[in-house]
This record gives C-alpha cells, sequence and structure tokens, in this order.
C-alpha cells in the first residue's frame, strides 16, 4: 500500500540544529513503502557539474557521476526534508523509501544519509558524531 504525500508536513525539526523536518500526519506501519513519484515531487537527474555546490546535499548520488535532484530546488516536495538520524525510522532501498519500523502520527521522518551514497562532499553536513 502507498501513502499519499498529503499525509506529511513540514515543521521544525526535533533534531538538535535541522532546520524544517519533514512529520509523518497519521501512523504508518512497518515495510511500507512510500509512493517516491509523489514523495520527491518532480525529479530530474544531473550530473555534479550541474548542481551549484550549495543544493548539492539535497542530492542522492545514483552511479556514474549522476545525482537524483529535485526538479526545482526552489520548490522542493516535503520528502526532500527528510533529516539524517543514526537509527532512522525510514531506509533508502533501491531507490525506494520504506518504511524501518512502525511511525507514530506526528513523528519526523528520518534517514541514515550515509545510505545514500551520496557525494564525498555530503561529509560537510554529517557530522562524525552522527556515524
Amino acid at each position: 500500500m502507498e501513502k499519499n504525500i498529503r499525509e506529511f508536513i513540514l515543521k521544525p525539526s526535533e533534531i538538535l540544529e535541522a532546520g524544517v523536518g519533514c512529520f509523518s500526519v497519521n501512523a504508518l506501519e512497518k515495510c511500507l513503502r512510500l509512493n517516491p513519484k509523489q514523495a520527491f515531487g518532480g525529479t530530474r537527474k544531473l550530473s555534479e557539474e550541474e548542481i551549484p555546490d550549495p543544493y548539492l546535499k539535497y542530492c542522492v548520488f545514483l552511479d556514474d557521476g549522476i545525482y537524483l535532484t529535485p526538479s526545482n530546488f526552489t520548490a522542493m516536495s516535503v520528502f526532500w526534508y527528510i533529516n539524517h538520524a543514526k537509527s532512522p525510522n525510514l531506509l533508502y532501498q533501491e531507490g525506494k523509501l520504506v518504511t524501518a519500523r512502525e511511525i507514530e502520527p506526528g513523528e519526523e521522518l528520518t534517514l541514515y544519509y550515509p545510505d545514500l551514497l551520496t557525494h564525498p562532499k555530503n561529509k560537510l553536513w554529517v557530522r562524525e558524531e552522527h556515524l
């Protein structure tokens, strides 16, 4: 069963210094695949050279120097605001977001960023104590 993007909202993150986070409005069961097309809104694939440095941290490395990016960095969907956690409640597996466990209503969604295989520059945004 895939969930609709309207079931997620943005609000201040509960993670120290994380800024804005993505929160579930409803309870989500374990192993639920979230709809990536609705979740991430429009996406595009760009080479590193086409991505301005400040936006690189929002991009997921796919392979051979190609990244999955928002189609518009000034109008990103809520799932681009999922923050990092050592013990995340979401997994990124083969291009899909899957719940790692049950998620309560109002809970912030998190991922383990190193699992996204992102560019080495992203180590600037994931501190050593987060690994």
